[in-house]
């Protein structure tokens, strides 16, 4: 009992004589105090000192480059074969094209692979159909879609949207008519 009791006395003397330890909010407040100090003496000497030195670098912000695209070009006038082509001024590869709706869904894939500075990839006459008929053209009002070419330029994967349009024409043909979907790359 008697060892409590002086167990209490001391905690009750090194309480009020004791500094008591700060709590994380005191710590974190002497900090900030101690760095914004820090931060006042720099800008006072910055401002003491009239020319900066002549071996620090200015520093310029830095422009990204855009990556280099192919250019895209059309050939070939329905009922005959259409050809999507693409051109670079260094080969590059490409591995797919996909036929992407105006609401940027990708409707049907071709996997292509096919390198060089000009490939021609010709356009599929049933995977534009499908694109085509997402959408109830009343009177053959053209529809817009985009080609999204997967290519690898300078060993950088990207890819190379193409938008085009899809507009419905006919033509005859000896007794025939012959109804065929025209495409043509927009600017």
């Amino acid at each position: 009992m008697l060892g409590a009791i002086a167990g209490a006395a001391l905690g009750n003397y090194l309480q009020k004589h004791w500094p008591p330890e700060p709590d994380e909010n005191e710590l974190l407040l002497r900090r900030l105090a101690k760095l914004e100090a820090e931060i006042e003496e720099l800008e006072f000497q910055r401002r003491e000192r009239k020319d900066p030195p002549a071996s620090v670098p200015t520093i310029e912000p830095i422009q990204p480059q855009a990556r280099p695209q192919p250019f895209s070009e059309l050939r070939g006038k329905p009922p005959e074969q259409q050809y999507l082509v693409l051109s670079a001024d260094r080969d590059f590869r490409l591995s797919r094209v996909d036929y992407v709706s105006d609401l940027g869904t990708t409707v049907i894939s071709e996997d292509i692979e096919k390198s060089g500075c000009r490939i021609e990839v010709p356009i599929n006459e049933k995977k534009v159909s499908r694109v085509w008929y997402l959408r109830q053209n009343v009177n053959a009002t053209p529809t817009q879609f985009q080609f999204r070419c997967h290519l690898s330029l300078d060993g950088v994967e990207t890819q190379s949207v193409v938008p085009a349009v899809i507009q419905q024409k006919s033509m005859w043909i000896g007794p025939a008519r012959t109804i065929f979907r025209q495409v043509t790359l927009t600017p």
